[in-house]
């Protein structure tokens, strides 16, 4: 993409090559947030630096770690939905990623089975959502039985509206540890939930207001790699999010 070219909504499906997933596992967690970080913000002003020539005709570059090092990415739009694929990072100096950048299009490598959605390369790499600006309660997870949602309620220890707003694993937190003395606590059972996928949970005032906001429209652009529905709320910022 062009300087001054926008994505829709700011919003794009991140998408990474399995050879960059292994250069950022080799780099510090400090680093490896930044780098992160750094791509997201593509969904904003998906340019980078400047467009690269043959044979990367069609990838751009992105400046990381103080100039540093650099990324190989390439920002586009399919069937309406902006699509943000990173190749690889490496150092600034002598163009050495270009090169690595050459050696892995001349292997044939950048193929779609080969492409990890950004969550699951998160999830490898065990970043905090939070530290590169994805809010983890910002999507609708699928819901937890339809028994054990009355076994909560029936409980007290859940309101019902809200027991249905909960995953699987944030229920079985709840049900678990959802009691004091003996008796029902929906304030503990809520924290439970909430700590199941949040660390920081108690640190979080308004508890409830999160939860509800499942109730949110859905955004439900279709990512063309990932080949489902993004399930944050309509109209987030940054990557669209499958799972």
């Amino acid at each position: 993409m062009k300087r001054g070219q926008r994505l829709p909504r700011n919003q794009a499906e991140v998408v990474f090559l399995d050879s960059f997933i292994e250069q950022l596992a080799e780099r510090s967690t400090h680093d490896q947030t930044e780098i992160i970080a750094e791509v997201i913000r593509l969904c904003e002003e998906p340019a980078g630096k400047h467009p690269l020539r043959s044979p990367l005709t069609g990838w751009n570059t992105l400046d990381v770690l103080g100039g540093h090092y650099r990324i190989v990415y390439r920002a586009s739009m399919i069937n309406d939905c902006g699509l943000i694929e990173v190749l690889c990072v490496g150092p600034r100096s002598a163009d050495k990623v270009y090169d690595t950048a050459v050696a892995l299009i001349d292997a044939h490598l950048l193929t779609e089975n080969e492409v990890t959605c950004i969550w699951d390369a998160l999830a490898i790499l065990d970043i905090i959502e939070e530290e590169v600006g994805l809010d983890g309660w910002d999507f609708a997870p699928p819901p937890a039985p339809d028994g054990m949602v009355r076994a909560a309620v029936a409980a007290g220890v859940l309101d019902e509206n809200v027991a249905r707003l909960m995953s699987l694993d944030e229920l079985q937190a709840a049900l678990e540890h959802g009691w004091t003395h003996g008796k029902p606590d929906p304030e503990a059972a809520m924290l439970a939930a909430l700590e199941r996928a949040r660390s920081r949970a108690r640190d979080i005032v308004d508890t409830r207001s999160i939860v509800l906001a499942r109730f949110d429209a859905r955004c439900g652009v279709l990512m063309p790699r990932a080949g489902a529905r993004c399930i944050r709320r309509e109209d987030h910022p940054g990557p669209h999010r499958a799972r």
